[in-house]
């Protein structure tokens, strides 16, 4: 049986848990240590990827700044870039950002959040992710997607987030399944004794 993953749902509530549970989820950010990371600069991101890593199942970077989602890409400790194009006149990742990202097991997040706007926004929007989703398949970079939602009604079930991806011409059950569930099979490698992630520094005594 297919196992379903959201792990960028914004409030975490019990409430949205359960719901999440009826709609056909198998685990999302509710009940998993997701950290979602807001930076300015590459010193406070990774500041900030340091100070979380450890505690955290996946780390999520909120994307849109150009020579952010470029570094986000090339650390290992990174596992989601979310939305790179929010708030840009283009897609956020190149075949640079996405040749790295692959190289690092990051994955590219499409965020559902981003197409509750005007019309005119959402075509631009959905542009974009057509042509990351193209990078992705080509450079053989992971990729998910997200309700990103912050109340229960905002939830979607695995089906209808897997129909976005399909109907841009791509394999939606990736983004809900294949994809999240390699990101937390690190992490729970990662919890093994004497396991160390890549990108991370160990003290020498």
């Amino acid at each position: 049986m297919p196992e379903f993953y959201d792990l960028c749902i914004r409030e975490e509530s019990p409430e949205m848990e359960e719901f999440a549970q009826e709609l056909g989820w198998t685990e999302t950010s509710c009940n998993l240590e997701v950290v979602l990371i807001d930076a300015s600069d590459w010193g406070e991101l990774k500041r900030k990827i340091g100070e979380k890593r450890e505690e955290a199942d996946a780390v999520v970077f909120k994307g849109g700044n150009a020579e952010l989602n470029r570094k986000a890409s090339e650390d290992p400790r990174v596992d989601v870039i979310l939305h790179p194009e929010k708030g840009r006149k283009d897609s956020g990742i190149d075949h640079v950002i996405a040749e790295k990202a692959a190289e690092n097991k990051a994955a590219i997040g499409f965020d559902l959040r981003q197409l509750k706007k005007s019309r005119k926004v959402r075509s631009h929007v959905l542009r974009h992710w057509r042509k990351n989703l193209m990078l992705c398949e080509k450079y053989g970079t992971p990729y998910i997607i997200t309700s990103g939602a912050e109340e229960k009604y905002e939830l979607r079930a695995p089906r209808d987030l897997t129909s976005i991806i399909d109907s841009l011409g791509y394999d939606g059950s990736k983004a809900v399944s294949d994809h999240p569930k390699e990101i937390l099979e690190r992490a729970e490698k990662a919890n093994k004794e004497g396991f160390v992630r890549p990108g991370t520094e160990v003290s020498e005594e």
